[in-house]
């Protein structure tokens, strides 16, 4: 049986919400890297907030489905995709 991966958030990056969006901005050492801003959809900032604590993709699917309405193969390829590409600037960690 294969066991599922858990995601965690990068504490190098800081997550805030400003007036209507959220973003993500990638810190080194300090500094914050003002040309790797990151701006996050309701959903995606949905996401990064139930990342406080690492989650599985099936974890995630199942609380946010609660509250969308939406087809449960498409939020399923739109949660992969988020994780693959959170993963992939080094906002997310696998765990």
């Amino acid at each position: 049986m294969k066991k599922e991966i858990h995601y965690q958030r990068n504490p190098d990056f800081i997550y805030r919400k400003i007036v209507d969006e959220s973003v993500l901005v990638p810190i080194r050492q300090d500094v914050a890297n003002m040309e790797s801003i990151y701006t996050l959809n309701s959903v995606g900032a949905d996401i990064w907030e139930r990342l406080a604590k690492p989650a599985t993709q099936t974890d995630l699917q199942v609380t946010i489905f609660k509250e969308y309405d939406v087809d449960p193969e498409i939020l399923a390829k739109d949660i992969e995709r988020f994780l693959d590409e959170m993963t992939s600037i080094g906002a997310l960690r696998e765990v």
